[in-house]
Formats: structure tokens, sequence, C-alpha cells
């Protein structure tokens, strides 16, 4: 049988040191994020059910705009967490997870998505803008958002706001962060920002 050529040999080889690194890649977990708990609603009036509130959807910050978790670590750095991902576009998951707290906020109320496929009369209207949604190794879930309400439909500037909250990351400090915890708590700074925004609207 003739020698195998090098080219072919060194090519055989990559192929299977390929094949055996794909292999024992780890296999990547997907997380998502959860509203409060609403409580238990009071039936709306007539009235209530007439007011609506329309929320824009949630800028993030470019840093977030991936599908991996985010960290952040000393020496200003970024840690990208590879193998741990959001279950779909981070901004869509903020902008569910606020839209069903302002909801649980605001018994009287209905909360909707913008834009919105046909003509409905709104009464107000939320933007949000998150300058930091993360969490430290080894620290807290920190959000931090700029927000405001308008009135008339969203004609009217009513409320400009702030909100800055930390949570606590559950888990033993000495493995690292927790990727599920971590989600956990920024689900959490969620709910304590809806609170902020229904103190205004309210």
């Amino acid at each position: 049988m003739a020698p195998i050529p090098d080219t072919r040999r060194l090519l055989l080889c990559a192929s299977v040191l390929a094949l055996l690194a794909a292999c024992s890649t780890p296999p990547s977990r997907f997380y998502h994020l959860d509203a409060a708990a609403p409580d238990a609603a009071p039936p709306r009036s007539a009235d209530a059910q007439r007011r609506v509130i329309g929320l824009e959807g949630v800028k993030i910050p470019g840093y977030l705009d991936r599908p991996e978790l985010v960290l952040r670590a000393p020496g200003n750095r970024l840690v990208v967490m590879e193998f741990d991902r959001w279950g779909s576009p981070i901004d869509e998951m903020v902008t569910r997870a606020l839209l069903r707290n302002l909801e649980a906020d605001l018994p009287g109320a209905e909360v909707v998505g913008l834009p919105l496929q046909r003509e409905f009369p709104l009464s107000q209207v939320v933007e949000v803008t998150l300058d930091r949604f993360d969490a430290a190794e080894g620290g807290p879930a920190v959000l931090e958002a700029r927000w405001r309400v308008f009135d008339q439909g969203g004609d009217r500037l009513r409320r400009l706001g702030h909100t800055a909250v930390q949570e606590p990351v559950g888990g033993a400090a000495d493995r690292g962060a927790d990727p599920g915890a971590v989600a956990e708590a920024l689900g959490r700074t969620l709910a304590r920002l809806a609170q902020d925004i229904a103190s205004a609207l309210r």
C-alpha cells in the first residue's frame, strides 16, 4: 500500500482533532427572566378598563446586545459567559418582564407593548433605557435605568425618572457566579424598576 502523503496526513490529523474538540465542547445552557409573581388583583371598574398604558421596547446598552450572559470583573473587564445564554434576545425578554411587572403593580390598568399593530387609544406611554443590567463576579446584580412617562397618549412629558438598584446573587461565592442565580437576581431588579415607574403612573 502506498504511503499517505504528508499533506493528506496533516489534514487527516487536523480533522480528527477538530472532531475530538467538538465532542468535548460542553453544551450551552439557556436562561430567561421572570416577572414578579402578581398579587391577587381587585376587579377593574369600567373606568379603569379604559386606562391603557403603552410600553416602548426597552433600550439596552451595546455590551449586552449578545446572546451570552455578561458579568463584570475587576480591572474594568467584561466576562462573556460563552456557554450560558439567554433564551431569546435580551431586549425582548427585559421588555416582556417589565410589562408583566407593571401589570402586576397597576391592577387597574392594561399595559401593552409598542408599537401596536393597529390604532388603540393610549392613556400614557413609558420609555425606558437601561444603562446597566448585569452582575459583578461574586457581587450583586445591578440595574441602572432612565425612564420617561408621557401623558395624553405620549404627547406630553409627565415625569423623568432614574432607578438604580442592586439585588444579591445567591450561590456559593467560592464557586463563582451561578448564571441561574444571576438571572433570578436581574429579574428582581426589573421588579423594583417597575415599582418606581408604577408609582409615577398612579
